[in-house]
C-alpha cells in the first residue's frame, strides 16, 4: 500500500461559573481566553471541550505539565521527545510504540497520526482544547475512542503584534523565541515564529563524568491567510522542529534518580516538519472547509546503553520514521455537521540490539496504513430547554506490515488486515434555567488493530482493535451574581480488546520482546470536577480533579496462561488533580502558586509494586511584574524536589525520572 495523495450529579457540583458560557450547540463556542496563564480554563458540558490557554514560549515537557491541569488527562513522558510516550484520557490511551492513539492530537488543522510524532516545543499555540468522549469523532477526521486534543493558534487582531521571549534557569536552561503577527485585514494576515531552547541534563554518568540527557531544539512556523473574496479564505501553515538530544533519560529502578554508571552514552535525534493548505468557503448559514496536510517525522538515530540484570550491558540502536498525508473536508452549519477524511501513512523502522557484546536482534519493518472516514451529526430542539444531537461515524482502516529479521534468524513476516467500524453517538442536553445545564452522552469509540515490530513471534505480532461504549452524565451550574464555577461529570466505559503494551523477557527468547496484546474486556469508571472561583477582581482559584479506575475484567497472559483479571490497566493513573491560586492584575506585581497530584500508575498488568509509580504531588510557583508591553517573572517548578518516575519501562527495569526542582526567570516583550 504505497503512500499516496489522495461529553445528573448535581450534588457533585459545588460551585458555578461567574457568567453563563455553556451553550448547547453542536460545536464549541469561540471564547476569548488569556494567553499568559496555563492554569485558567473554561470548562464546558460533556459535549463541549475544556479550553486550556498555553503560555507562550513553553519549553520541552510542557505537554505533560498542561495535562496535569486537566481532569482525567495524563502523559507518561519517556524522556525521548515523545518517542515511547503514552497519553491517556479517562483510562484510554496509546501504547508506547505501535498502537494508534485513543486521543489524537491536532496542531491547528494538522492531525498527527501517532503519539510519538508530537513536536514537544509546542511553538506559539495559544490554547489546548480537550474534546472528551467518542462523540468527538464526528467533529474531527482523525479521532480515537477517548477524544481529541487540539492546539490552536492565537487569532490575529485589529493591529499587528510582535513578541520577544527569553528564559534562563537552572540546569543551563536557555530559551529564546521571537514571533510577529500582522493585523487581520479584509485581504490577508501573516504570523511567524522562530525559537531555540536548550538545557543540560538532569542525569549524570558518574563513570564518564558527564550529563547524559542534554536537550537542544530549534523550532519555527509560518501561517498565512489570504482572502480574495469576502466569503473565501485560503491558508498555508508550515511548521518544523529539529531536536538534537543526548541519551533518553533512563535510570535503573530502585537506584539513584539522577545518576547512572555505564561506559557508553547515546543520542536521540528527531526531526519534524508539516505543511497544511486550506480553503474556507462561507455559505449561506454554513461553512465549508477543505484541508490538505502532510507531516514528516524522523527519529534517526536513537541509541542508548542500559545496564541490566545486575551488570550486563544492553545496547539498543533504533531508527524510525513516519510520513502521513491527510485530506479533510468539513461542512458546518447551524444544525448539521458533515465530514470526510482520508489519510495514508507509512511508518518505517529498524532495530539493532546487543546483549553483553552479542547481537540479539537485527530487524527492519514497514507499516502502511490507510484510513477513510465519513461522519455527520445533526442537532435539533424537540421542546424548549431540550437539545438532541445524534451523530454517526463510519470508518475503515487498512494496514499492511512487513518485518525482515536478520538476527537471531533470517525470516520475513508479512501481514495485512482491515478494520471497519460503525460508530453512533447521541448527546441529550437539558437546560433547566439560565444557570444550570445537564448533558447525557452515549457513544461508541474505536481504534484499529495493528502490528508489533519489536517481536519475532509471528503468532503474536498482530493485535486486534479496541472498541468501547461510553456513557457520561455532566452538569454545569452558573448561578447569577456568583463568583464561583463548576462542571461535574461521571462516566463509564465498557471496552472490548483493550490494547496493552507488553515489555518483558519472553521465556525461551534471546531478547526482550515489546509487543501489544489485547485484554478481552475492560471497564473504566470515573468522576471529574473542574471549577473556578473569582475571589477578587484580580484573584482566581482554579480546581481540577478526577478519580478513575481502568480495570482489566478479562485478561490472560498469552505466554504463561496466568490470569490478571481485576487488575488496574497499565499506564492509566488512578486519577489526577490540580489546585492553583493566582493574583494577576493588568499591570503591576503578580504571583501564583499551584499544586498538582497524580494518582498511582502501574506499568504492568500484574500491578507489580516495583514497576509502579505511587501517587505524588508537585508544587509550582511564580511571581513577577507586568507592564504595558510585557512582563518579567521568576518561576520555580517541583519546589519540594519530589523524586518520581514520569514513565517506566518494565522489560529493562528502568524509568524516566521526572524533572527535579528547577528555577528560572523569563522576560516577555510585546509591541
Amino acid at each position: 500500500m504505497p503512500l499516496r495523495p489522495p461529553a445528573f450529579l448535581t450534588t457533585l457540583c459545588l460551585c458555578a461559573f461567574a457568567h453563563p458560557l455553556f451553550a448547547q450547540s453542536a460545536a464549541p463556542e469561540a471564547v476569548k481566553l488569556p494567553t499568559l496563564s496555563v492554569n485558567e480554563r473554561l470548562d464546558q458540558t460533556a459535549d463541549h471541550p475544556s479550553l486550556v490557554p498555553v503560555a507562550d514560549g513553553l519549553a520541552d515537557g510542557a505537554f505533560a505539565g498542561l495535562a496535569r491541569q486537566v481532569a482525567g488527562l495524563a502523559v507518561n513522558d519517556s524522556g525521548a521527545r515523545g518517542f515511547g510516550q503514552t497519553v491517556t484520557l479517562r483510562g484510554l490511551g496509546n501504547t508506547p510504540f505501535f498502537g494508534d492513539a485513543s486521543v489524537p492530537v491536532y496542531l491547528d488543522d494538522i492531525p498527527l497520526a501517532s503519539g510519538f510524532t508530537f513536536p514537544t516545543e509546542l511553538y506559539d499555540f495559544g490554547r489546548m482544547t480537550v474534546y472528551r468522549g467518542p462523540q468527538a469523532a464526528t467533529l474531527f477526521g482523525r479521532a480515537g475512542d477517548a477524544g481529541v486534543i487540539q492546539f490552536t493558534s492565537t487569532a490575529p487582531g485589529a493591529s499587528g503584534t510582535a513578541r520577544l521571549g527569553a528564559t534562563v534557569g537552572s540546569y543551563g536552561q536557555l530559551a529564546f523565541n521571537v514571533s510577529a503577527q500582522t493585523a487581520r485585514s479584509t485581504e490577508s494576515d501573516v504570523s511567524a515564529q522562530l525559537g531555540t531552547s536548550r538545557r543540560d541534563g538532569y542525569i549524570e554518568n558518574t563513570l564518564l563524568k558527564q550529563t547524559v540527557d542534554d536537550r537542544r531544539a530549534v523550532f519555527g512556523r509560518v501561517q498565512l491567510h489570504y482572502r480574495p473574496a469576502p466569503d473565501l479564505e485560503l491558508s498555508l501553515h508550515l511548521l518544523g522542529q529539529q531536536s538534537r538530544d543526548g541519551a533518553q533519560a533512563l535510570v535503573p529502578l530502585g537506584g539513584p534518580y539522577y545518576e547512572v554508571s555505564r561506559g557508553k552514552e547515546g543520542v536521540s535525534d528527531a526531526d519534524f516538519a508539516a505543511i497544511a493548505a486550506g480553503l474556507t468557503k462561507r455559505l449561506a448559514g454554513a461553512t465549508l472547509t477543505a484541508t490538505t496536510s502532510y507531516s514528516d517525522w524522523n527519529l534517526s538515530p536513537y541509541s542508548n546503553r542500559l545496564v541490566v540484570f545486575g551488570g550486563v550491558n544492553f545496547d539498543s540502536a533504533l531508527t524510525q520514521s513516519q510520513r502521513t498525508f491527510n485530506e479533510e473536508l468539513r461542512y458546518a452549519g447551524e444544525h448539521l455537521t458533515l465530514g470526510a477524511f482520508y489519510s495514508t501513512s507509512r511508518t518505517r523502522g529498524a532495530a539493532d540490539r546487543i546483549f553483553n557484546g552479542f547481537p540479539v536482534e537485527g530487524s527492519a519493518f514497514t507499516t502502511d496504513a490507510d484510513l477513510l472516514a465519513l461522519s455527520g451529526r445533526v442537532s435539533f430542539t424537540p421542546a424548549p430547554g431540550w437539545s438532541i444531537t445524534p451523530g454517526l461515524r463510519v470508518e475503515r482502516t487498512a494496514k499492511e506490515f512487513e518485518r525482515i529479521e536478520t538476527i537471531p534468524s533470517s525470516t520475513v513476516m508479512r501481514r495485512d488486515d482491515a478494520w471497519p467500524a460503525f460508530l453512533p453517538s447521541i448527546v441529550v442536553g437539558r437546560r433547566f434555567d439560565e444557570t444550570t445545564d445537564f448533558t447525557l452522552t452515549l457513544g461508541r469509540g474505536f481504534k484499529p488493530g495493528g502490528y508489533s515490530a519489536y517481536t519475532g513471534r509471528a503468532d503474536l505480532a498482530g493485535f486486534g482493535p479496541e472498541s468501547s461504549w461510553s456513557l457520561e452524565a455532566a452538569v454545569t451550574a452558573a448561578p447569577r451574581d456568583s463568583n464561583l464555577s463548576c462542571t461535574a461529570r461521571a462516566y463509564v466505559s465498557r471496552v472490548s480488546g483493550y490494547q496493552i503494551e507488553r515489555s518483558f523477557a519472553v521465556p525461551g527468547a534471546t531478547a526482550d520482546e515489546y509487543l501489544v496484546v489485547n485484554a478481552s474486556r475492560a471497564r473504566v469508571l470515573g468522576v471529574e470536577l473542574e471549577s473556578v472561583w473569582r475571589a477578587g477582581h484580580d484573584i482566581s482559584v482554579t480546581l481540577a480533579a478526577s478519580v478513575s479506575r481502568a480495570t482489566l475484567e478479562d485478561f490472560t497472559d498469552p505466554f504463561t496462561g496466568a490470569t490478571y483479571s481485576g487488575r488496574q490497566a497499565p499506564y492509566a493513573p488512578a486519577g489526577n488533580g490540580a489546585l492553583r491560586v493566582d493574583y494577576r492584575p493588568a499591570t503591576g506585581f503578580f504571583a501564583g502558586a499551584g499544586l498538582t497530584w497524580t494518582g498511582t500508575t502501574y506499568y504492568d498488568e500484574k500491578e507489580t509494586a516495583s514497576l509502579a509509580q505511587r501517587s505524588y504531588s508537585l508544587v509550582d510557583a511564580e511571581a513577577g511584574y507586568a507592564f504595558a508591553r510585557g512582563d518579567i517573572r521568576l518561576f520555580g517548578r517541583n519546589l519540594t524536589d519530589k523524586a518520581y518516575y514520569s514513565a517506566i519501562i518494565p522489560g529493562v527495569k528502568h524509568g524516566t525520572p521526572g524533572a527535579p526542582a528547577t528555577w528560572g526567570a523569563a522576560l516577555a516583550l510585546r509591541w
